[in-house]
């Protein structure tokens, strides 16, 4: 029987239902052959003919059958080797009224005997693997069922765990679930809020409860299984407004009579809006000193440059030149300033300028030690010459600053703006997008605000430029400026 069980498992059940019937319906079929060769007579071939070519139908049809029937494929095998039982107990009853008393007809009793009891086999078959069937779903139930007890116990406590409010509403806004976290939020406890309407907790007449549901629910159904987010206001038990952000998705049907409700979670972000209100005032408070500054500082200056051109150049010409270049950069950082704080426009004093010749006056302001530049750069551009010249002296004295003071710099051309680069130590991918951020600076022991590079970002989103860091050819640090004003190259 072992041998039969391995058998079977290697061809299939059904299939070896199906070789079975075919082998008894091709018998039938060829026995005729025996009465055309005078081996039998007429009665013999048409009764073996017809009992074995019925019993090898049924087997075909059966096997044919079987996926139609609520039998499990699994028991497949149950069946077919119930029919090989039949066979196996036939022939051993065969042998044993041969051996006692001898067969009239062997081959007869073979094949009538034989596929009869293969039918019959079937029909055990059939018995056995409906009730293998049954006995396999109770235990896939049974073990779906555990499962489920299990990931409704693992949900139930990460619902429980979560720092985050989580509540399920059903399709009229009333409550059906709420873990403790947005229960402690609100100051209410769950029996509360369990089977109350969520309006109890909704705060301010922009908000309400009504059109804020049926918004959620009409969302829901446009952007269908995706989360949405709102932010809103909760009154507490206590009379307290909070002010929370809670991302929603529609929760799967409970059955044909209960539509779909909301399943939401919930997050305090008063905290976060009270930072944010607070920064909010602060840039205000800074943009305002920034300009009151500015207007503070204009007049004394102006007066300062005015009087500094009266004085004789001749008795000390470095002491006039200092004073003179002192006001005017006074003057420029004023501007500057007003850039960083205020988001000062400046397209309103753009004039075609010679961008090598900019980069030549920025080089000229700074100690460059032993540094060296290379301007290759023709293009000409409409730009205001102080503001993009204190672009250029901001990314020299990097440059210097972080390469050292033998460094080499680069002013060249891109195909729609400029670059300059350097051979530096390069900046690493993870910095670049932070050395644009006001305050991030690597120099704070050596005086460094973290302002200039800052000062180039406002720069290139006030003219509408790209900017861009990668790596030079020599390994350095290399800031790309794409979509700059291009105008016909001045001539004089």
């Amino acid at each position: 029987m072992r041998i039969v069980s391995k058998l079977v498992s290697r061809v299939g059940g059904r299939r070896t239902i199906l070789y079975l019937g075919g082998f008894y319906a091709v018998v039938a079929a060829g026995f005729p052959l025996a009465y055309a060769f005078e081996f039998r007579t007429l009665d013999d071939v048409t009764i073996i003919s017809i009992l074995s070519g019925l019993a090898g139908l049924t087997l075909l049809y059966g096997g044919y059958q079987l996926p139609n029937t609520d039998i499990r494929p699994d028991a497949y095998e149950s069946v077919a080797k119930w029919c090989l039982r039949a066979i196996g107990a036939m022939l051993a009853i065969l042998l044993f009224v041969h051996v006692v008393s001898g067969l009239s007809d062997v081959v007869a009793n073979l094949l009538i005997l034989t596929s009869l009891a293969a039918t019959a086999g079937l029909g055990m078959g059939y018995h056995d693997g409906r009730a293998k069937t049954r006995t396999l779903d109770a235990r896939e139930r049974r073990r779906e069922a555990e499962r489920y007890s299990q990931e409704l116990e693992r949900y139930k406590t990460i619902v429980e765990t979560v720092n985050d409010g989580i509540f399920v509403v059903d399709d009229d806004g009333n409550f059906l679930l709420v873990n403790d976290t947005y229960a402690e939020m609100v100051g209410y406890s769950r029996d509360e809020l369990i089977g109350s309407h969520s309006s109890m907790v909704v705060e301010g007449s922009d908000t309400d409860p009504e059109v804020l549901m049926e918004r959620a629910k009409r969302d829901v159904e446009d952007e269908s299984d995706e989360r949405l987010s709102y932010e809103m206001a909760l009154k507490t038990a206590s009379g307290e407004t909070i002010d929370v952000e809670w991302t929603i998705s529609p929760l799967p049907g409970r059955g044909a009579d209960n539509e779909p409700g909301l399943t939401g979670v919930v997050r305090d972000v008063t905290e976060r809006n009270r930072r944010k209100r607070q920064l909010e005032k602060q840039n205000e408070r800074l943009e305002s000193f920034a300009g009151m500054v500015a207007h503070e500082l204009r007049n004394p200056v102006s007066i300062g440059q005015i009087y500094s051109r009266e004085l004789s150049a001749d008795e000390n010409p470095e002491a006039h030149a200092y004073v003179t270049e002192a006001f005017d950069r006074i003057e420029d950082i004023i501007e500057i300033m007003l850039v960083l704080t205020q988001g000062r426009s400046v397209h309103a004093e753009r004039t075609p300028m010679e961008l090598a010749a900019v980069a030549h006056e920025a080089w000229d302001e700074i100690d460059g030690g032993e540094a060296t530049i290379d301007i290759e750069t023709d293009r000409t551009a409409v730009i205001d010459e102080t503001y993009v010249q204190h672009l250029f002296r901001n990314l020299f004295e990097n440059a210097i600053e972080h390469g050292g003071s033998d460094v080499m710099i680069t002013v060249g051309d891109l195909p729609t703006g400029f670059y300059v680069a350097d051979d530096g130590v390069g900046i690493t991918e993870s910095e670049r997008e932070e050395i644009f951020k006001t305050g991030y600076t690597t120099a704070g022991d050596h005086g460094g605000m973290g302002l200039g590079l800052t000062f180039v970002q406002e720069l290139v989103d006030a003219y509408g430029w790209e900017c861009s860091v990668t790596d030079s050819e020599s390994g350095g640090a290399r800031f790309e400026f794409e979509n700059v004003t291009e105008v016909e190259p001045v001539t004089n």
